[in-house]
């Protein structure tokens, strides 16, 4: 491959509502698209998904702006590889999401060039034909979680993930299990609890929940080790497990495991691959989430959850649940809670550039010509 142009877009996309989880909360998202260039003409796009404060993790949209501005991309003009993997040897102990970002990039292009869909390409893998639709909830009173709940029912959801927190308690849970039983129920704790809370969560084991995502304000993964208590519910990860390394403790853990596959925060679909392939082989629950994030990235996460294998439905909503107006055409949609898969060539739909330069507040241009 080579690359003789990349273009770092600055997007601001304004949200329709505060999405609160027990981390921190958004109204405003602003994501990095980077778009590639090859001397044939062609083009791929990537989303970095960094948010601007470290609420989720340690990387910031400003850290992935800088060394991808300073290291990554002036590398990337100058070399040419073979395969879009290569990046991961010219350099060491990257930052995920902007490796992710670039990454997502050149596999959209390098397949385009070979007029194959990205993951169906990657997986060498036929995907479903349509997935169903799974939702994701932040915090909000109750009487506007009842609302949401019954408006998403309406529109053929049938999986539901709450945002909840140690402020929140458990009777609102128990309420809605009961009141919903035709609803799958997952929890997210974004790490809010401290293994003291214990008792707290085993209280949630009572009712059926698809998994309990990431309850513990743990530093490292074998602390879980000393929950020896019989418990029945999986225990989701997300944020804890950011690399393989990671990720092979979860064999070790005395309850069932399951992980929640974001590509920005695995470092990229080199890493996610590997991941989802570690998970079939281990019997570790995978599915797919995402991370407020444009259809740039998401519709990359739509083709994952058509894999075989997938535990539940993943966190993927229309674009039209977070903003006005995505930046894909078509954009992302689950009329009566299923989508159906696309399958075009690269990331598998187009990129509306008019509107891309519409929300752009600031870009950087590289050229490289031989």
């Amino acid at each position: 491959m080579i690359i003789e142009k990349i273009i770092m877009f600055h997007v601001q996309l304004p949200m329709k509502f505060n999405f609160k989880t027990a981390k921190g909360s958004l109204n405003l998202r602003d994501t990095i698209i980077i778009k590639v260039e090859s001397p044939n003409g062609l083009s791929g796009f990537g989303e970095v998904v960094a948010f601007t404060t470290p609420f989720y993790t340690s990387e910031t949209f400003a850290d992935s702006w800088k060394i991808l501005e300073e290291t990554y991309l002036p590398e990337i003009l100058q070399k040419e590889f073979s395969h879009p993997f290569e990046i991961h040897e010219f350099f060491r102990n990257p930052l995920p999401m902007a490796l992710a970002g670039l990454e997502n990039a050149l596999l959209d292009l390098y397949f385009k060039e070979r007029n194959k869909n990205l993951i169906a390409g990657l997986f060498q893998e036929k995907l479903a034909d349509k997935i169903p639709r799974g939702a994701v909830l932040g915090q909000m009173s109750d009487e506007q979680t009842i609302k949401e709940i019954d408006q998403l029912i309406n529109s053929g959801v049938k999986r539901i993930k709450l945002k909840i927190s140690p402020q929140i308690g458990t009777d609102l849970i128990k309420k809605l299990v009961k009141r919903y039983p035709q609803i799958t129920f997952a929890l997210d704790a974004n790490r809010s609890f401290q293994l003291t809370d214990w008792p707290v969560i085993k209280e949630l084991d009572e009712l059926g929940l698809a998994c309990i995502e990431e309850p513990f304000d743990i530093k490292d993964l074998s602390e879980l080790k000393l929950l020896t208590e019989n418990f029945l519910t999986p225990i989701c990860f997300d944020e804890s497990v950011q690399d393989l390394e990671s990720l092979k403790i979860l064999t070790e853990l005395p309850f069932q495991t399951m992980l929640n596959v974001k590509i920005g925060r695995l470092g990229g679909l080199y890493q996610t691959q590997k991941a989802i392939e570690f998970c079939r082989q281990h019997q570790i629950g995978f599915w797919i989430g995402s991370m407020v994030e444009s259809g740039i990235s998401k519709i990359l996460h739509v083709q994952l959850a058509a894999l075989s294998g997938n535990a539940m439905a993943g966190d993927l909503s229309d674009s039209k649940h977070y903003f006005d107006i995505d930046l894909i055409q078509p954009e992302i949609a689950f009329p009566n809670g299923w989508m159906t898969v696309p399958t075009g060539i690269g990331i598998g739909l187009s990129v509306n550039e008019t509107l891309l330069k519409g929300y752009t507040v600031n870009k950087l241009i590289m050229t490289y010509f031989r």
